[in-house]
């Protein structure tokens, strides 16, 4: 495997990691951040895999997924991730505070799509 690739899949094994982790100190905003992270990354790490070259400087996971063939339930759990790049991060993105926005079943249903998009995007690669 190309290392630029490896470097992606280990910052998103890392991003995912953390975004399990940081639930149990009530970060529930900063866990689906992070999955949308490793989302991201993994399916960058894939789009190198099969074009050869960088992949594009987007934070929309549905044109990622749609970029490297992704079935159609892929495609809609990035579509369920994508608007957690905004609204986690910025007060102005959603009606409260990105810290009040979400809870914890909501974390934990971000991590379980991140792990699916994962999950696949894993056995692309091999």
């Amino acid at each position: 495997m190309d290392s630029s690739i490896k470097k992606w899949i280990k910052q998103a094994d890392h991003d995912f990691q953390m975004a399990k982790e940081i639930v149990e100190d009530g970060g529930y905003d900063t866990c689906a951040f992070l999955c949308q992270q490793a989302a991201e990354k993994y399916l960058k790490a894939l789009f190198i895999s099969k074009n050869e070259k960088n992949a594009p400087k987007t934070h929309y996971l549905d044109e990622l997924a749609k970029l490297v063939s992704s079935p159609t339930e892929i495609v809609d759990l990035t579509k369920d991730l994508a608007a957690d790049y905004m609204i986690s991060r910025y007060p102005d993105a959603s009606n409260s505070a990105p810290c009040e926005e979400y809870s914890e079943t909501d974390a934990q249903d971000r991590i379980e799509k991140a792990q699916k998009i994962i999950d696949w995007v894993k056995k692309q690669l091999q």
